[in-house]
C-alpha cells in the first residue's frame, strides 16, 4: 500500500508542516491538543448543531479532509475511511463520511477499528476490491490527548501507474518475531508505554546487525509514529530523537544494533541497500508485538521539501528600474504585512511578484525573521535606497538587508571558487540534503557508494547517549588526522554546494578557480570530471596519501636523505604566517629545509619543513602565526618525486567540457592542457 497523503493535528502542530518542522527539529510533542478551527461554513455544519458535536468527531473530520486534499486525487469513484477513536460508534462514522461524501462528491464507506494494526489490515483488504480507490485512515490520539492525523493509502501499482505522489510504501504488517532479510535502518516504537515492553523489543533485536546499524526512537502515538516515519522516508533524513531513555538505564541498547540520533542527520544507503527501509514496533488489540515495514518509494522523481521555505530568517526580493519602483514596491510589502502576519505567504508572494521584473536594472534584498524586524527591514530600506542613489554606494542593515545602485548585472562574470582540502568538521552539511533533496541524486551520480565517499559515519558519529564536549573534540580530532577522509568530504561537499548554487539558485559561472585540491574538485563539480569511483579507488589504494605524503612521509626522507627507519615524530610541520609571501622568501634563502607551500593572500602565506628551522623562520621575522591543522606534504620541492602519481590521480576522462574558463592558482592562469590531453569519453 502507498501513502498518498498525510495530515496531522497535534499539540501545537496545527498542520503538516508544523508537524514535520518539529520532528526534523527534535522536538517532542508533550503539550495536549487545547482547540481547533473548524470552518462549519465549509463542511456546511449548522451552528445549533456544532455546539453539539463531540471534539473527536470534528478533529476526525478535519484531518481526514485535509489529508485528501494532500493526495493527488484523480478519478475517485469510491473511498473507504477506517477510523480510531475512543468513540467508535455508528454516529460518529456516520456524520464524518456523510460529511466527506457531500464535500468530495464521491461514495464512502465507513469503518471503524481499535488499534493501528488492525486499521491497515482493514485497509489493505479493502484495497483489494477493485471498486475501491482510497482508504483513508484516521485516528485519534486516544492515550495522550495531543491530537489526530490521518493517512490516504491506494494500491501501489495503481498509485505509481498515475503517476501519484508517495511518501512511503508499507509492504507488510507481520508478527514481531517472524523473520526477515530486509536491512531495517530505522526502528520507531509507538504506542507502547511499559518500558518492560519496550525492553524486550529492543533485546530481540541482539545479533540481528551489526553494532550500531540503526536509529531508533519512540513515541507514544501509534499515528504519530506512522507519519513521522512516512515524512523520513520520502525526504530520507534519520529524525533527530528526544532524550525518552534517560530514564531507563542505557544497558539495554548495549550489544544491539542501535543509536540515538539526537539530531537529524542525512539517511544514506548501506553499500547493497537499494532503497530504505523503516519498521514501526507496536501492539495488536490482543496485546501482541507486531511490526510495520515501510519503505521508501525509489521511483519518485520529484522530492519537494517546504522547510526552507517556511524556516526563519525570510528573504523578500524587490525588483525595480529606478529608485520610485523600489519605493512602489516597498508600499507594497508594507501594505501586504498589514494584510497578514504570515511571513511565509508575503515571501512567497513577493517573490512571484519579483520574478515577473528579474530583467530589472535594480534589486533590493530585504531579510527579515518575524513580522516586527520586517516592519524595521521596511523603513530602514527607505532610508537606504535614498542614500545609496544620492551617495552611489551599496547600503546593507546589520540583519543583511541590501542594495547596491552600480550592480554589477550583464557587465560582470561570476567565477566559483574552489578551496583547498583540510576544511571538513563534524557535522558538515548536515541540513544540506534535507533542505536540498536532489543532492541525493547528485551523490548517486558522484559516487558508487556515496555514504562511505562522504564519510558519514565520522562526520555524525553515531552513539547511545549524546556525546560530550571532550569526545565531539576527539572525534574532530580524528576527522583532521585522516587526509583521505578530509579529500573525500572536501571534495563531496563542494561538489553539493555547487549543485545548489546552480540548480537551486540558478547561478551560472562563466569562471572555476581552482586553489590547490580545488583544481581537481571543480573538474568534478562542474562535470567535467563525472564519478569519483576511479579517485577514490586510487587514494586508497596508492601509497601516495598513506605512506608518502603523510604517515611516515617517505617522500621527505628520500629528498633529505634520510635513513628510511628514521622517527617522523618531528620530521614535518606547517604553520601560517601573517606576513607576505616576499618577506618569507628573503629569510628561506638562510635556511635549507623549509619552504614557501600557500600564498592565501598578500598578508597570509604557509611555510612547511624542518620543525627547527620553521621556528627560526618565525623567530626572525617576528610575525603573528599559528600551527596549520595539517602537516601533510605540499606545493614544495620535497614533495617533486610523486608527481608521476599525481599525474595518474588526475588522469580522468573528460566526460563533459562547459563553456566555463578553468583557472588554476598555480600560474593563475587558463588550465587548457586538461582539454587537450584527455578526449571525450
Amino acid at each position: 500500500m502507498a501513502i498518498i497523503g498525510i495530515d496531522t493535528l497535534f499539540g501545537s502542530c496545527q498542520n503538516l508542516d508544523e508537524f514535520a518542522q518539529k520532528v526534523y527539529q527534535g522536538i517532542q510533542i508533550n503539550a495536549e491538543l487545547e482547540d481547533f478551527e473548524i470552518d462549519a461554513f465549509y463542511f456546511k455544519i449548522p451552528p445549533h448543531d456544532l455546539e453539539n458535536l463531540d471534539p473527536q468527531q470534528l478533529l476526525l473530520l478535519k484531518v481526514s479532509d485535509r489529508a485528501l486534499k494532500n493526495a493527488n486525487l484523480k478519478f475517485i469513484k469510491k473511498i473507504a475511511l477506517v477510523t480510531l477513536s475512543s468513540q467508535n460508534n455508528e454516529q460518529t462514522k456516520r456524520f464524518i463520511t456523510d460529511k466527506l461524501a457531500k464535500l468530495w462528491k464521491v461514495n464512502f464507506l465507513s469503518y471503524s477499528e481499535n488499534c493501528l494494526i488492525n486499521a491497515l489490515e482493514k485497509a489493505q483488504i479493502l484495497l483489494a476490491d477493485p471498486e475501491i480507490d482510497l482508504v483513508v485512515v484516521s485516528a485519534i490520539d486516544i492515550i495522550n490527548n495531543k491530537g489526530a492525523g490521518a493517512i490516504v493509502l491506494k494500491q501501489y501499482e495503481n498509485a505509481k501507474e498515475n503517476d501519484v505522489p508517495i511518501y512511503a510504501v508499507i509492504n507488510s504488517v507481520q508478527d514481531f518475531w517472524e523473520q526477515t532479510e530486509i536491512e531495517i535502518g530505522y526502528l520507531e516504537i509507538a504506542g507502547i508505554e511499559n518500558k518492560g515492553k519496550i525492553q524486550k523489543i529492543i533485546q530481540s533485536y541482539r545479533g540481528k546487525n551489526s553494532r550500531l546499524n540503526c536509529a531508533i526512537s519512540h513515541n507514544l502515538s501509534e499515528i504519530a509514529s506512522l507519519i513521522k516515519t512516512a515524512l523520513c522516508l520520502a525526504r530520507r533524513y534519520i529524525p533527530a530523537t528526544s532524550n525518552w531513555l534517560r530514564s531507563q538505564k542505557l544497558e539495554i541498547l548495549q550489544d544491539s544494533p542501535f543509536y540515538i540520533a539526537n539530531e537529524s542527520r542525512p539517511w544514506f544507503l548501506a553499500t547493497g541497500q537499494t532503497k530504505r527501509t523503516a519498521a514501526i514496533n507496536t501492539l495488536a488489540d490482543d496485546g501482541s508485538f507486531k511490526q510495520i515495514i515501510l519503505s521508501e518509494d525509489i521511483t519518485q522523481k520529484h522530492r519537494s521539501n517546504s522547510y526552507l521555505q517556511q524556516s526563519s530568517p525570510y528573504l523578500f526580493a524587490i525588483a525595480g528600474n529606478n529608485q520610485t519602483d523600489l519605493e512602489a514596491q516597498l508600499d507594497t510589502l508594507e501594505q501586504k504585512l498589514k494584510n497578514n502576519t504570515s511571513l511565509t505567504v508575503i515571501a512567497s508572494q513577493t517573490f512571484a511578484i519579483f520574478q515577473q521584473f528579474s530583467q530589472a536594472t535594480y534589486t533590493l534584498a530585504i531579510v527579515a525573521p518575524d513580522p516586527e524586524k520586517l516592519s524595521q527591514e521596511i523603513g530602514r530600506s527607505r532610508q537606504g535606497l535614498k542614500q545609496a542613489f544620492a551617495k552611489g554606494k551599496p547600503w546593507k542593515s546589520p540583519l543583511g538587508s541590501y542594495f547596491t545602485p552600480k550592480p554589477l548585472g550583464d557587465r560582470g562574470a561570476i567565477a566559483f571558487i574552489y578551496p583547498g582540502a583540510f576544511n571538513s568538521y563534524l557535522g558538515m552539511g548536515k541540513d544540506l540534503f534535507y533542505l536540498f533533496p536532489s543532492l541525493y541524486d547528485r551523490c548517486n551520480r558522484l559516487s558508487s557508494h556515496p555514504g562511505e565517499f562522504l564519510r558519514e559515519r565520522q562526520l555524525y558519529p553515531r552513539s547511545l547517549q549524546q556525546l560530550s564536549k571532550r569526545e565531539l573534540e576527539d572525534l574532530e580530532t580524528q576527522l583532521m588526522e585522516t587526509p583521505l577522509a578530509m579529500l573525500e568530504t572536501g571534495t563531496g561537499f563542494a561538489v553539493l554546494f555547487t549543485q545548489i548554487m546552480r540548480e537551486y539558485f540558478r547561478i551560472k559561472p562563466q569562471a572555476a578557480f581552482g586553489y590547490s585540491m580545488g583544481e581537481s574538485t571543480m573538474m568534478y563539480a562542474l562535470d567535467v570530471w563525472s564519478n569519483t569511483d576511479y579517485g577514490s579507488h586510487f587514494i586508497h589504494s596508492s601509497e601516495l596519501f598513506r605512506t608518502r605524503l603523510t604517515g611516515s612521509q617517505k617522500a621527505v626522507l628520500d629528498y633529505w636523505g634520510l635513513s628510511p627507519h628514521h622517527s617522523n615524530k618531528d620530521l614535518w610541520t606547517s604553520y601560517v604566517l601573517m606576513t607576505s609571501a616576499t618577506t618569507v622568501r628573503e629569510y628561506l634563502k638562510k635556511v635549507n629545509q623549509v619552504y614557501l607551500t600557500h600564498i592565501n593572500t598578500p598578508t597570509e602565506v604557509v611555510i612547511a619543513g624542518d620543525p627547527q628551522q620553521c621556528r627560526q623562520v618565525i623567530e626572525a621575522i617576528n610575525c603573528d602565526y599559528f600551527p596549520s591543522p595539517s602537516n601533510f606534504i605540499l606545493h614544495c620541492e620535497a614533495m617533486a618525486s610523486e608527481y608521476p602519481e599525481f599525474v595518474r590521480l588526475n588522469s580522468v576522462p573528460i566526460s563533459h567540457q562547459p563553456e566555463i574558463a578553468f583557472y588554476s592558482s598555480a600560474s593563475y592562469a587558463p588550465v587548457l592542457s586538461i582539454v587537450k590531453r584527455f578526449p571525450i569519453t
